[in-house]
């Protein structure tokens, strides 16, 4: 069994928190946040953590 890695990702504008895993996290980089629109950074996003 594979152990998913999940980051989280809180947004510098509208605040919201979010577990989200690798390709979810590609996805913000690329898009911003899903909640408001604003663009993120790598540092809007924790580091990996594993359950």
């Amino acid at each position: 069994m594979t152990t998913q890695r999940t980051h989280t990702f809180v947004c510098p504008e509208c605040r919201r928190s979010i577990e989200v895993d690798d390709a979810m996290r590609a996805t913000l980089l690329d898009v911003g946040c899903v909640v408001c629109g604003e663009p993120i950074t790598e540092s809007d996003i924790a580091d990996p953590q594993t359950p």
